[in-house]
């Protein structure tokens, strides 16, 4: 058989029938991942003051910051604290985070100060990236 693109193809143990390798497509790791939501958490906490925002904009970030922390720190990743959420759920919680961080971008606190509406829209980028480039089927704390 004849397979082009043969590195993207991994074998089913039970049949022998190719199946399409996603981890070479989705490159982001559960380990990164997660990491990379810790430190999207950290921006969020101090990003914001280093850059002079404006109060009502801190204010946002922070709470959005802490439930993010929480919500990370609970999700079956390599660096959860508690692995109570499932990490394919996370995977399908996080386009809705990331949404709500898109549609703040049009709140008046953002539109008053083009710093923050610019570190918005980047954040969303990055995280809108995370999202889409990770392997929501790869190892987890619970399930290795």
């Amino acid at each position: 058989m004849n397979k082009p693109l043969y590195w993207l193809y991994s074998y089913s143990h039970f049949d022998n029938t190719p199946t399409l390798n996603t981890m070479h497509l989705k490159p982001i790791s559960p380990k990164l991942h997660s990491l990379i939501d810790y430190a999207l958490v950290g921006s969020l906490l101090t990003l914001p003051a280093l850059l002079g925002f404006n109060k009502t904009v801190k204010k946002i970030y922070d709470a959005e910051a802490l439930a993010l922390l929480v919500y990370v720190a609970l999700t079956d990743q390599p660096a959860a604290i508690k692995p109570l959420i499932p990490f394919p759920i996370h995977g399908h919680i996080d386009p809705f985070i990331v949404a709500q961080f898109a549609l703040q971008s049009g709140l008046m606190a953002f539109r008053k100060q083009p710093k923050a509406l610019i570190f918005n829209l980047g954040f969303t980028t990055i995280a809108g990236l995370t999202v889409y480039f990770t392997a929501w089927n790869g190892p987890t704390k619970t399930h290795p």
